[in-house]
């Protein structure tokens, strides 16, 4: 099938709404790689906006999958108990940050996650506040995209918007309008987060503190851990929720299962997706069993959450990780990815901060000799990139930052070869002399 053809079924098939970064047609994954319909291979370091962190098509996933499929696909938990979704529950309250007794609810997404954590979280507390961050992402449905940060394109035109949403400043330190460094611009964020709760929302109406531990879509940012231990300190001071967004930071993805073990800390609520279940729909909503049993029964509920074929995946997915010491590969991944990378922007003016944790990297563009966003140069290396056979995506509040999600079980040759592509790509997009020059 030539590709313009394509185009047109697209066109006259698909809401325009729905876009792709990359005009390509995928017809097959394996591992690290993509092949499009022109039979061309590409380094996947998209993995489906963190999805396959495992790779693509894992044999012990795709054989769960098949065995389970054969057996039965669906029946719906509220009809009928079965066996999976209780392992994947215990899995989950097994590895959950923190000492206490966890709870699970199963979901299809991240953002059906966040919205069942910020009901559990107002029914436990009886509060309805809930404050968000600047940079986030939390999903697109009614409530995700009220808390979601960015504008365009994820909430304008989406109105009302869910009431009780308020919002602080995210601990971006790289643009931090404070003009201090470390841990004295950290401590100015939490400043500003308490005045803001106690001056604006009232801390007794507080229900939740929602937070990524890494902001993804706002650009790769992790949150300081001394942040994140001054929240937990302040929402437990005044009555509320911790909710931990570990969709996309979490699953192994930052080499600890959750991006919050770093720091040793315990969200009262915890929701994760994407890589859950390798490709196949799964969230989950993880709380301590003192927060999640104030919500009675009947009051969650989903038809498709904890699908006994996504189930079998995600249990597959937990044993691959655990079995091939994948949290310990995502670190040297991103250890070297920073090193790099780091290398890169001694040499390149254009690029203002290289950050993460683990294998979670974000290389941020901005306009020699300033801190202005530069997100043309960021369009150039994502198309520069493609065409010498790396699949990347950029992120960021301003469109200028690349965000690198390398699989975990990325060999070491393999690995150069990209982060290869990627230095050729940035030094051809910032001379003018890449491919599409």
């Amino acid at each position: 099938m030539h590709d313009d053809t394509f185009a047109r079924r697209r066109s006259a098939a698909v809401a325009r709404a729905a876009v792709s970064v990359h005009p390509i047609q995928p017809e097959r994954a394996e591992g690290s790689f993509v092949w499009d319909a022109a039979g061309r291979r590409y380094i996947d370091w998209t993995t489906g906006i963190a999805v396959m962190n495992i790779g693509h098509s894992h044999p012990r996933v795709v054989e769960a999958v098949r065995e389970q499929s054969a057996r039965f696909q669906h029946l719906c938990f509220a009809v009928g108990m079965h066996e999976s979704y209780v392992a994947v529950a215990e899995r989950l309250n097994a590895l959950a940050p923190g000492p206490s007794t966890k709870r699970t609810f199963l979901v299809n997404s991240g953002a059906e996650a966040v919205e069942n954590a910020v009901k559990i979280a107002r029914v436990a507390t009886g509060r309805q506040g809930i404050v968000a961050f600047t940079h986030a992402f939390h999903g697109r449905t009614h409530m995700a995209l009220s808390l979601t940060a960015k504008a365009v394109p994820y909430k304008a035109g989406f109105a009302p918007r869910a009431a009780e949403i308020y919002r602080a400043p995210y601990p971006y330190l790289y643009r931090n309008p404070y003009g201090l460094e470390g841990d004295a611009a950290t401590d100015a964020y939490v400043r500003a987060l308490e005045d803001m709760v106690s001056t604006t929302v009232g801390e007794s109406e507080v229900a939740a503190f929602l937070i990524e531990p890494v902001a993804g879509e706002g650009g790769f940012i992790p949150a300081p851990g001394r942040f994140l231990r001054a929240l937990r300190a302040y929402a437990t001071r005044i009555g509320a929720l911790w909710i931990d967004d570990e969709v996309q930071a979490g699953m192994g993805r930052t080499g600890r299962w959750w991006a919050v073990d770093h720091e040793e800390l315990e969200p009262d609520l915890l929701v994760t997706a994407k890589a859950l279940a390798s490709g196949f729909p799964l969230g989950a909503v993880v709380g301590t069993a003192d927060v999640m049993d104030r919500v009675g029964p009947g009051m969650l509920g989903s038809t498709f959450g904890g699908n006994p074929t996504a189930c079998a995946a995600a249990l597959a997915t937990f044993d691959v990780i655990e079995d091939e010491g994948l949290l310990a590969r995502a670190q040297t991944i991103g250890a070297r990815l920073q090193d790099r990378l780091g290398a890169l922007a001694t040499r390149v003016d254009g690029i203002g901060d290289v950050r993460g944790l683990g294998a979670m990297v974000g290389l941020e563009f901005v306009r020699p000799g300033t801190h202005e966003p530069d997100g043309e140069t960021v369009g150039r290396v994502v198309s520069e990139s493609r065409d010498r056979g790396l699949l990347l995506l950029p992120t960021g509040t301003h469109g200028n930052v690349i965000r690198l999600l390398p699989p975990l079980r990325m060999d070491d040759a393999v690995l150069e070869e990209g982060i290869d592509l990627l230095e050729a790509s940035v030094i051809a997009a910032v001379s003018g002399e890449g491919v599409l020059a």
